[in-house]
């Protein structure tokens, strides 16, 4: 099995644990908003980790990035278990993204 078939097959398993108890979670209080919240961080998340591959362009920013996506999935897990919501967190690989965008029409060819 190839190094790249173990990372996604630990991406597989971390996602169905993030479902398993964002599912707990709503059994418990019955709260819509808990289980749309919840899915929909971990879908941004994952397009944020998914987004990384795009920035390899650009080093720095996508170490940067890198650092800020694995804090983006700190807060959804602390969203998840302990509810608490902390949009900093969970939105700053936007910042990444925006400054790869910036760099890219920056220095774009004429």
């Amino acid at each position: 099995m190839g190094d790249n078939m173990r990372i996604y097959i630990l991406a597989a398993l971390v996602l169905i644990f993030y479902g398993f108890l964002i599912y707990r979670g709503y059994k418990r209080d019955h709260s819509l908003q808990y289980l749309a919240i919840g899915i929909g961080l971990v879908l941004m998340a994952a397009f944020f980790t998914g987004f990384s591959r795009t920035m390899i362009v650009y080093k720095p920013i996508m170490i940067v990035h890198i650092a800020l996506t694995l804090l983006c999935w700190y807060a959804v897990a602390r969203y998840i278990l302990l509810r608490i919501f902390n949009p900093w967190q969970l939105f700053s690989p936007l910042v990444t993204i925006g400054l790869f965008f910036l760099v890219a029409w920056y220095f774009k060819e004429a």
